[in-house]
């Protein structure tokens, strides 16, 4: 009995070497990202003029799911407290939030132009059988 348990520990030891916690994978420095793969708007990690770094993943994260701009920036107030930011800071984190939602509401544009175009008929011309 007590060999059995050895041999199980040391297999669930090997497995634990290679299992990484959420933690692990935060800390990993991955530079600028894309709110979406399709998307122009780059965010890169932030450092706030305190020294507060925020992590690019992040910020996408609370771009891509905020539905206002006050829901955003509520998620930096309350995580890193309302002392955290400074003005410039504040109005450096919206405009990335800005720039995706521009992006999304010209994509919702030109789709909604597109489907108009396609319901639209097609005018014949008079002239073109003669």
């Amino acid at each position: 009995m007590l060999w059995e348990c050895n041999i199980k520990r040391k297999r669930i030891y090997k497995v634990m070497k290679h299992v990484k916690l959420f933690e692990q994978f935060h800390n990993i420095n991955e530079g600028a990202m894309k709110v979406t793969p399709e998307s122009k708007v780059e965010i890169d990690d932030y450092t706030t003029d305190d020294g507060v770094e925020i992590k690019s993943s992040e910020i996408v994260g609370i771009v891509s799911s905020s539905k206002t701009e006050k829901e955003f920036t509520d998620y930096f107030y309350n995580t890193y407290g309302q002392g955290a930011f400074t003005t410039n800071d504040i109005e450096t984190l919206t405009k990335y939030f800005m720039e995706f939602e521009e992006e999304l509401v010209a994509a919702e544009t030109e789709a909604e132009e597109a489907e108009k175009e396609a319901e639209e008929p097609k005018e014949e011309d008079p002239l073109a059988g003669i």
